[in-house]
């Protein structure tokens, strides 16, 4: 995955029918993180049955957090919380039913189950948009070019690389979930506002 090995913790990637598990830098599999985590005790935003179901079809374990659901050129992008990870999910806009088998996933782990984080000293995404510790990954996935997401113990973002310049952002569903353009990328992010820096209003040509 691009950009993501120098950054600790665990990188989820679920293709359509296959699951990578879970690893760190070290290769081993981070320990459960006892303390409540801040972003999981968000309340789910309502969501429709064909999205929540295709979220949790197999191979995926137990039922995820939806935090967040934004529409971008007939995709949806859809941010939520599951077993101590921050994942971000790809799904066909205006689903009638759910789908089979659980849709394309990028995912980062918690930063305090991670044993340990980058600062937002980082110069890479997402260092200049998350405060605090954090941890990163990235995938391609389709139908974008790249979608990285990045997880803090407050707030959660998504960067989906390749989004042509004239492709509205349209929320969904997702009380704290707001976005904006840097350029061909579209920026997505939920949770606690003081967790998140926006771009100055100059640049800021969605939300």
């Amino acid at each position: 995955m691009r950009r993501s090995s120098r950054f600790v913790g665990a990188v989820v990637v679920l293709a359509t029918a296959a699951l990578a598990g879970a690893c760190t830098s070290s290769g081993t599999a981070p320990q459960a993180e006892n303390a409540p985590w801040t972003l999981d005790g968000l309340a789910a935003t309502p969501v429709d049955l064909p999205i929540q179901g295709s979220v949790d079809a197999p191979p995926a374990k137990g039922v995820a957090k939806i935090l967040g659901v934004a529409e971008i050129a007939g995709t949806d992008v859809v941010l939520a919380v599951r077993n101590g990870t921050c994942q971000v999910s790809l799904l066909p806009d205006q689903l009638t039913a759910p789908t089979s088998t659980a849709p394309a996933t990028v995912g980062s782990q918690r930063p305090a189950a991670a044993g340990g984080a980058f600062s937002d000293a980082h110069q890479e995404f997402p260092g200049s948009v998350l405060v605090g510790k954090y941890t990163q990954a990235s995938g391609q996935i389709s139908p974008f070019k790249f979608t990285t997401v990045g997880c803090s113990e407050k707030a959660m973002v998504a960067r989906i690389e390749g989004v042509d310049g004239t492709v509205e952002i349209r929320k969904k569903t997702g009380d704290s979930l707001e976005s904006w353009r840097e350029g061909q990328d579209a920026v997505l992010t939920v949770g606690a506002s003081e967790a998140i820096r926006r771009p100055a209003p100059a640049s800021d040509t969605s939300s």
